[in-house]
């Protein structure tokens, strides 16, 4: 094991606790200045400082000295450096073919896998063996998530995201060939470089190679390439397919865009037709493959590999950018107008974990993935009344396809569901051929929607191989250390900042695991997270899968007279209400509630709440607030009330999916009641919703509106146990003629009557509504 070997090579007093450092002072600092990002001159200045030099004392003087102590840690696998030759179709002055020469920078694939498997940080989470997952004792239900879970794992025979860059592909314009040519040589480039990397896998993935695994068993392992995280046009080149074919089926180009079961590719039949064009047999198989002019794939030789399962699905190009963004926001936007939906995205009320889009989404010119993702949470309940219901229903069936296939884990249940949304889209989508939007659905990242359901099943959920993974890994890997470079021969240096920051990582890791460090400062880059000192809720009775709730040690606003709540916090029944409360739970009680009574105020209360259907472990942090507005200083606009919605276990046992039992409600206080009331529990004062109507067909949301009692919002005083989460109602705006404009983002909550309960207010809440729904066969 990794980390056994570096203590014994401690223990035989080859570097001391702390490597070559001093202290755990002297290498924190260390750590700070390899990671913050500080060039080398702006170490060199610090380190130079008097107060460095003379209160630190550290025992390296300037930033030379601090990198030769880093560069003699325990190291990685090792960087080779390997030339190779293009040949271009430029004659030079002499007559010859120009040249032009390229450097690839790797790591053997076989030492990157040792290294990982070897990884005591690991242990936990690996698996050597695949495993089926039920969650019924009848074993009907399966659970579907890591690779290990999953069916090729069985045909073949981890969760932290380990991972070891693998080398650095050369950049080239190949101007030393006609441009005719560049493109045909630089896909061969791609495949002939991608071959030099994986080469050591071919003999490994074939005899197997003995490794120490984090358990300390030593294992004969046959790495493999078992998945390839890319975009759609990276995976047409990766398998060697036209841009205008799919890379995993060999559906016919007419034919995409609509429920299919084309065949599958197969690498033995796309590698005989290659050698049949290369050898000029026959080109048939070839054109009608829709095969690229690559003579020898990567893959070719690669043991256990079929290349076209090991692409998986692209949540961020295929759906959020492509499904989502590129086509389904466009056509609404055309069907509405952009004036409409901006409108309607402008009067949408805050909540603390949506964005507000303050000029709509019709002028964003600079979309980022983050921005798909909250733009999703909000878009289906605005465009109800202002476009067709069949495109509402095309909408809805969108977001819920990208909610479902984002599951970290799934279940038998949820991948029907999958493909439930699935049909809807396809049963409703022509709707934008009759409204002249569309003339065809020939769109690649649509048709790849087809293919969700069967890699989840072959190799796990996508959550674990999105290219926002990759595309966060590129900032980590090449845009930190180009900035670090001199920007002159910059791989080479880019090469050894990575090396130098990966031995600073990998000590740190086994600084941890002997306990000479705490976990909590093993990330130099995590800010320090500030928080207000926060106590737990005790819960009287919960339902299954009940929260957990904090509030602040101390209230921000203690002993806060009552008839401030009804001025500022529109608490307006806040006596009768509490003195419902006093007489249900407090039946000995001899206090009666006044408007001068005083009560501890809190701002906002934190729940973390399990995740529905518990397919994962993880929890969501919700924040609910109760907080009225205020003036700021200078030139700053006043704070506005924040006075969120949540839902309210009333009555029952509340399921773990389905609204059942719940009913929404907006909190107008969060208070704490002074001793002599005789109650400990911590309050709050609520405006009741009316239990949720059945929900719109084709929307699939539930509805809402105030309950009223003789013409003022209805009332009550409940234990903070009682709140389950927060939750988005968003309003039913009709008709784009019907619409009150006179709703802002400020008011909309107190001038609207009626909502939805936005059910794609995040994952949880999605999980939450979506056991209200029936599959799509079952709804008229």
């Amino acid at each position: 094991m990794v980390f056994e070997q570096l203590r014994q090579q401690q223990k035989a007093g080859n570097f001391g606790m702390f490597g070559t450092f001093l202290d755990q002072q002297e290498w924190e600092l260390a750590d700070w200045l390899m990671t913050s990002g500080a060039s080398q001159t702006k170490v060199d200045r610090f380190l130079h400082l008097d107060i460095t030099r003379e209160r630190m004392g550290p025992s390296y003087k300037d930033n030379r000295t601090l990198l030769q102590k880093i560069e003699k840690l325990p190291q990685g696998p090792t960087w080779k450096c390997r030339t190779i030759t293009v040949k271009g179709d430029f004659l030079d002055e002499n007559g010859d073919p120009m040249e032009e020469e390229l450097d690839i920078w790797c790591r053997d694939p076989v030492e990157c896998v040792r290294e990982l498997l070897g990884n005591p940080d690991f242990r936990d989470a690996m698996k050597y063996v695949p495993e089926r997952l039920f969650s019924d004792e009848s074993e009907e239900e399966e659970i579907i998530n890591e690779m290990w879970t999953a069916q090729w794992w069985w045909d073949t025979q981890t969760s932290k995201r380990g991972m070891i860059l693998l080398g650095y592909l050369p950049v080239t314009k190949l101007e030393c060939l006609h441009e005719h040519s560049r493109k045909g040589v630089g896909f061969r480039l791609f495949h002939y470089v991608m071959s030099i990397l994986l080469e050591p896998l071919i003999e490994a993935g074939k005899k197997g190679v003995q490794m120490t695994c984090a358990d300390w068993h030593i294992r004969m392992v046959y790495p493999i390439l078992a998945a390839y995280i890319a975009d759609f046009p990276e995976q047409c080149l990766i398998v060697g397919v036209q841009p205008t074919d799919c890379p995993i089926c060999e559906i016919d180009s007419d034919d995409r865009g609509e429920p299919s079961h084309a065949p599958f590719r197969d690498s033995a039949r796309t590698l005989s037709a290659l050698k049949d064009w290369v050898t000029e047999v026959s080109s048939a198989e070839y054109t009608r493959l829709g095969l690229r002019p690559i003579p020898k794939p990567f893959w070719a030789e690669l043991p256990h590999t079929d290349i076209f399962s090991c692409l998986r699905p692209d949540l961020l190009h295929q759906l959020h950018k492509g499904v989502f963004k590129d086509h389904l926001v466009k056509w609404c936007l055309t069907h509405a107008g952009a004036a409409e939906i901006d409108q309607r995205f402008q009067c949408m009320p805050d909540h603390p974990t949506l964005r507000y889009f303050k000029k709509g989404i019709s002028t964003i010119t600079q979309w980022t993935g983050r921005e798909f993702k909250e733009m999703q949470r909000i878009f289906a309940s605005p465009t109800y009344g202002a476009v067709h219901s069949e495109v509402t229903a095309v909408a809805r069936a969108v977001i819920d396809f990208i909610y479902y296939a984002s599951y970290p884990s799934q279940s038998t249940e949820t991948l029907r569901r999958l493909q439930d949304a699935l049909d809807t889209f396809h049963q409703h989508k022509e709707i934008f051929v009759k409204l002249g939007i569309r003339k065809h659905f020939r769109i690649p990242k649509i048709h790849m929607m087809e293919h969700y359901i069967a890699l989840i099943r072959a190799k796990g959920t996508p959550d674990g191989f999105n290219t926002e993974l990759s595309e966060r890994l590129h900032i980590d890997f090449a845009k930190e250390g180009y900035r670090a470079s001199n920007k002159k021969n910059y791989i080479e240096q880019m090469v050894t900042y990575l090396t130098r920051r990966d031995a600073i990582h990998k000590f740190t890791a086994f600084l941890i695991w002997t306990d000479a460090i705490p976990d909590s400062q093993s990330d130099s880059n995590k800010a320090d997270e500030v928080q207000e000192p926060v106590e737990q809720v005790p819960a009287a009775t919960v339902a299954a899968g009940a929260p957990t709730w904090s509030i602040a040690k101390r209230a921000p606003w203690p002993k806060t007279a009552v008839r401030t709540l009804i001025n500022n916090h529109g608490a307006v029944d806040f006596v009768p209400a509490l003195q419902a409360y006093l007489n249900a739970h407090v039946p000995k009680g001899c206090v009666t509630a006044s408007v001068y009574d005083f009560v501890d105020v809190y701002k906002q209360i934190i729940i973390d709440i399990p995740s529905p259907q518990r397919l994962t472990d993880e929890t969501q942090r919700d924040t609910i607030r109760a907080t009225p507005g205020h003036p700021n200083p200078g030139r700053k606009k006043s704070e506005p009330d924040h006075f969120d919605c949540v839902l309210v276990h009333e009555d029952g046992v509340a399921e773990d999916v389905g609204i059942k039992g719940y009913r929404a409600a907006r909190v107008r206080v969060l208070f704490r009641l002074p001793s002599w009331f005789g109650c400990t529990d911590t309050l709050a004062y609520i405006e009741w919703c009316t239990p949720f109507k059945p929900p719109v067909v084709r929307l699939r949301m539930s509805r809402v509106s105030y309950a009223m009692r003789q013409g003022r919002r209805q009332a009550a005083v409940i234990p903070i146990s009682s709140i389950r989460r927060s939750c988005a109602l968003t309003p039913i705006f009709g008709k784009p003629h019907q619409r009150d404009r006179g709703w802002t983002a400020r008011t909309v909550l107190e001038k609207c009557s009626h909502f939805f309960l936005n059910s794609h207010q995040s994952i949880y809440m999605f999980q939450l509504c979506d056991g209200d729904f029936v599959l799509v066969d079952n709804v008229s």
